[in-house]
């Protein structure tokens, strides 16, 4: 049986209603069930394997409850799996899928097959013929996974698909038509906003949603969650200057013309700036509201040049500005910032301006993917995250045991008073460990960082390969050598997701040799915000019971630190003749991990809070999608002619079908359009946050009031602007006119991921308060004291009004 090491602490948390499962004792009599079919199954031709396939999926389509079916299926597919790539499920994969289909998000380390486990629920779950998504990390892992797992299932006797950026319509149709399909959230997101812009039932690739597996849960679900997919259709370019305003900005001097608070993102200028501005620009008073778009244009412009880096939150490749994903390390196909900013970046970097549009529909990854009405996940970090996949997805978290006794060292962080100093220390180690030839990973956070680390290495004769944003193209090829004898490779953070590292190569030629050595050495250069991230890297070690070290090399200047006011947390005498030196104090080293959990929780609150920004637009955007597809499926028809005798006689020249085609296009454009303008109103009142709240009032409120008014409105507009151009409707060679009614969709669309919300930091200002970093972490200390004081004054007060 599979059991977990459970502590005297985990078992306390068990009994207060943790949201993490560690006793596996319910898996015990499925596992069981299964393991004795195995014998059966052996003596299977292939062809009984297909047939007895068959059989199971016809009952599960005649009705019989999957649950009912979960042993059989269980088992069977364990054999296929073993025929067909040469790998049967262990008891561990086995548990996990078990798992998978009752809606957990599991979490198994780095090489324990989360690949080979997901086919047993996605198999079982596919036998409806109602189709099953994978989720993916990344095209390549779609592909990838479809192609490695695709005998499995089609032994089963089930179609695969999977979807790629670049693919046709027609493409996307077939891979959605599959019994399984590998496909990235992004795209599988972008597919849907497609589908709810449709005009005919034919241009439709998805099928209604039914079960979600989500590779690297706690990423797609968490990290990347918030980012609302959009997509946008062409229109008119305001005229900007965007190139003046850069240069501008650029001659500015901090301190002077603009102070910034390095927590909060934020910049703005000071009264020396502002006369500076006026000035040069010659507009009169910035502030006044003549000027407003120049100066939102030039705020935009500021916080590009001020707190927007090159090589760490974006790159400059052929022409174009690209995104740094945060949490990935990898460039973000398509994703662009918002509200102008994306073009003061490219102002900024001498780029070509791409096109902005007209947004016709959005929808954060949290809400698509909360679509699914049945939704499971894995990963290999998820119990830091468990409270969060309980809130936003009612799912808990169920953690597995490794399949061989894992003996990777984590050795403690070294933290060093200087960046320099850790710099030092990180290079000396590097080359001490491969004089031995020991492969290593270095874990770094920027592009930047990890160019400016490759040049020094190259210039004392360490050879070494680069993995960051600008070598993407390159990613399989260098991690497929990452492990290979005598090998230095630097990345960010993309050699965590989804890849396993093999010691000894791609052939694994030189295993023994490495073995010998103590396996992969991974050394980060930094901790951060979230220590999943810092795990993942970790993890890169030691997979399958192989030996690994990782170790973690900070320095009291490192951003992440300076940002959160580490240093002015750690007693004075602590630091004191520290000199370049590490520091080996348990205090030192406590106070970082604290503060790290601190800002995992604030950042927790900031996405509860952006959640309760979007839940009511998302409520908004389901009411309106599904009157749209019930017309757009004939299961509704729309009843707006404005007069019944003008009806009759259009009626005896055309006939009532295409009457009724043609209401229900002119509904369609017309919801489309009044939608987009409903997006744009609510972006607006997103941006009036910051002034309702110094203006006194509550600003979730104010705007949950102010859409949902706005929306009460919309049906009827809809309704009107359809009867208004119904009322132009006019016969031409005995067939409606409808090219004159201008009711046509964009000539052309494209689809981006918006780089965070605009207003966050201003939220993440709100639930922190004023002032810096140090103050806030300090109240988060004594936050449990405070609660205690206020629930004392809350009774007392209660008992004063009876």
């Amino acid at each position: 049986m599979i059991r977990n090491p459970i502590s005297f602490r985990q078992r306390l948390e068990s009994l207060r209603g943790s949201n993490i499962e560690r006793d596996l004792r319910a898996y015990d009599a499925p596992l069981v069930a299964i393991n004795a079919l195995e014998e059966e199954g052996t003596a299977y031709s292939d062809a009984e394997i297909l047939a007895r396939s068959q059989v199971l999926r016809q009952e599960a389509q005649d009705g019989r409850p999957l649950d009912e079916l979960l042993i059989p299926a269980f088992a069977l597919a364990r054999e296929a799996a073993h025929r067909a790539v040469g790998l049967r499920p262990y008891a561990v994969q086995v548990v996990a899928a078990l798992a998978l289909h009752q809606g957990s998000v599991v979490e198994m380390e780095t090489g324990e097959g989360k690949t080979l486990a997901a086919v047993l629920p996605a198999y079982l779950n596919a036998l409806t013929g109602q189709g099953v998504h994978i989720l993916t990390f990344n095209d390549y892992l779609a592909r990838r996974d479809a192609e490695w797992m695709g005998p499995i299932f089609r032994a089963l006797g089930l179609t695969v698909g999977w979807v790629q950026e670049g693919m046709t319509t027609a493409e996307r149709r077939r891979a959605y038509a599959a019994d399984v399909t590998y496909v990235t959230a992004k795209e599988a997101g972008f597919d849907h906003l497609r589908d709810l812009l449709a005009l005919d039932p034919d241009d439709l690739v998805h099928r209604p949603f039914h079960f979600a597996l989500v590779d690297e849960a706690d990423s797609i679900l968490i990290d990347e969650a918030r980012i609302p997919l959009v997509i946008a259709g062409e229109a008119e370019r305001e005229a900007v200057s965007g190139e003046r305003l850069a240069a501008l900005v650029a001659t500015l001097t901090p301190g002077v013309d603009y102070d910034t608070d390095e927590y909060q993102r934020d910049v703005e200028l000071t009264e020396t700036g502002f006369d500076r501005v006026e000035r040069e620009l010659g507009c009169g008073n910035l502030l006044d509201e003549a000027n407003l778009g120049l100066y939102t244009e030039f705020n935009c412009a500021l916080h590009a040049q001020v707190l927007l880096r090159r090589d760490a939150d974006y790159i400059v490749r052929d022409g174009r500005v690209e995104i740094v994903d945060e949490f990935t390390g990898r460039v973000v196909e398509d994703r662009h910032w918002p509200d102008g900013l994306q073009a003061a970046v490219e102002a900024k970097e001498g780029v070509a301006r791409q096109a902005d549009g007209r947004i016709l529909g959005s929808i954060a990854l949290q809400h698509f993917l909360r679509g699914y009405p049945r939704l499971c996940g894995m990963t290999g970090t998820a119990q830091d995250a468990a409270d969060e996949f309980q809130e936003f997805y009612r799912l808990p978290v169920v953690v597995l045991p490794t399949h061989r006794p894992k003996i990777r060292v984590d050795h403690p962080d070294r933290v060093f008073p200087s960046r320099r100093a850790k710099e030092a220390a990180l290079v000396d180690a590097i080359r001490q460990a491969h004089g031995q030839r020991r492969p290593i990973l270095v874990g770094t956070l920027t592009v930047e960082e990890s160019e400016r680390l490759a040049r020094r290495l190259r210039g004392l004769g360490l050879p070494c390969q680069v993995l960051n944003a600008k070598h993407d193209a390159r990613e399989a090829e260098i991690i497929a050598q990452a492990g290979a004898l005598g090998t230095v490779t630097i990345a960010t953070n993309m050699a965590g997701r989804g890849t396993d590292i093999r010691l000894g190569g791609p052939e694994e030629a030189t295993r023994e040799a490495v073995l010998a050595l103590g396996g992969l050495l991974v050394l980060g250069t930094n901790r951060h915000e979230s220590r999943r991230i810092d795990r993942q890297l970790m993890g890169r070690a030691g997979r399958q019971g192989d030996p690994g070290e990782s170790r973690l090399f900070i320095s009291l200047e490192d951003d992440l630190l300076v940002r959160f006011g580490i240093r002015a947390l750690i007693p004075p005498r602590f630091l004191e003749n520290a000199g370049e030196a590490p520091i080996d104090n348990p205090v030192v080293h406590g106070e970082i991990a604290r503060a790290q959990r601190i800002i995992e929780g604030q950042n927790f609150q900031i996405r509860r809070t952006l959640w309760k920004y979007t839940e009511p637009i998302e409520a908004q955007r389901q009411a309106i999608q599904e009157r749209r597809q019930a017309l757009l499926s004939g299961q509704e028809a729309p009843t707006l002619w404005p007069e019944e005798a003008r009806y009759g006689a259009l009626e005896s020249q055309v006939g009532a079908a295409a009457l009724r085609r043609a209401e229900t296009l002119v509904t369609l454009h017309h919801t489309d359009r009044l939608w987009s303008d409903h997006l744009a109103l609510v972006a607006d009142l997103r941006e009036a946050v910051p002034l309702v709240r110094l203006g006194g009032k509550d600003p979730l409120t104010h705007f949950r009031v102010e859409t949902a008014q706005a929306f009460h409105q919309l049906r009827a507009a809809i309704d009107q602007a359809a009867r208004d151009t119904l009322d132009q409707l006019g016969v031409e060679n005995g067939a409606l006119d409808l090219d004159r009614l201008d009711i046509k969709g964009p000539s052309s669309t494209w689809t981006y991921l918006i780089h965070d919300d605009p207003f966050r930091e201003q939220l993440a200002a709100q639930i922190m308060g004023p002032g810096n970093q140090t103050v806030a972490i300090g109240a988060a200390l004594y936050m449990p004291y405070l609660f205690l004081f206020w629930v004392l004054v809350e009774r007392f007060v209660k008992r004063r009004r009876r």
